[in-house]
């Protein structure tokens, strides 16, 4: 038997379990890990200290992350303040106007976003991806998913984590940005986390194919040795 094929099967299914393994919480936040992170290509950044609460950019902070300065997330809102917890707040007068940019290496698959708010929440219908497509401007919602769950204590809303994924169909979208806000006075953005996949990385279903096809060559190998 060539002993040289057994290597590259073990490479492959390594990889199809790793995307297949349930993904686990992270801390309080109940934040997950999206399937694609860690493989080579796909990028994360996250935030849970903000160093500034009005139109200065905050640098990704969260060990791991590994954007460098082309993620960023700006409050735009002049009554927004960061907390001693390293929360920005945005008090009496103001609903917050977050936006997060992020500019890639390469075209972009699939985004991942989660992000944990506390007291008032946000405007879910108004959280908004943009970008450009074949010189278009693309400007789309999303449905979040709620990971986590509580009631604020003392202001209206819950202490909330969620999750956002959208996938890309346009080629070459390279840039885009979130922006989102409150719905009224009194939120605390508490942590922020973002994952995206480039196009050049496949989805798990064309690892499981792939590890198929030479499980398949593999027992043929066996057999006619």
């Amino acid at each position: 038997m060539n002993m040289s094929f057994r290597p590259r099967v073990a490479g492959l299914a390594a990889l199809v379990t790793l995307s297949l393994i349930p993904a686990a919480s992270a801390g309080t936040n109940g934040f997950y890990a999206p399937f694609f992170r860690g493989v080579a290509g796909t990028e994360v950044a996250g935030w849970e200290r903000f160093s500034s609460g009005f139109n200065v950019a905050n640098q990704p902070d969260l060990a791991g992350s590994n954007t460098g300065t082309r993620a960023s997330i700006l409050q735009l809102d002049p009554v927004g303040a960061v907390l001693g917890s390293g929360n920005i707040y945005v008090g009496v007068g103001g609903a917050g106007n977050f936006r997060l940019n992020y500019a890639s290496l390469e075209p972009i698959a699939q985004i991942s976003f989660q992000v944990r708010t506390l007291g008032t929440e946000i405007d879910y219908p108004g959280l908004r991806l943009n970008y450009t497509a074949g010189g278009n401007a693309v400007s789309i919602g999303g449905t979040p998913t709620t990971l986590a769950i509580a009631p604020s204590q003392g202001f209206p809303g819950n202490n909330i984590s969620l999750a956002y994924t959208w996938n890309l169909p346009e080629a070459g979208v390279k840039d885009f940005n979130l922006t989102f806000k409150a719905t009224g006075e009194h939120l605390s953005l508490d942590a922020v986390t973002l994952d995206v996949m480039p196009k050049s990385v496949p989805e798990p279903g064309f690892w499981a194919l792939a590890a198929l096809g030479l499980g398949v060559l593999g027992a043929k190998a066996w057999r006619r040795r």
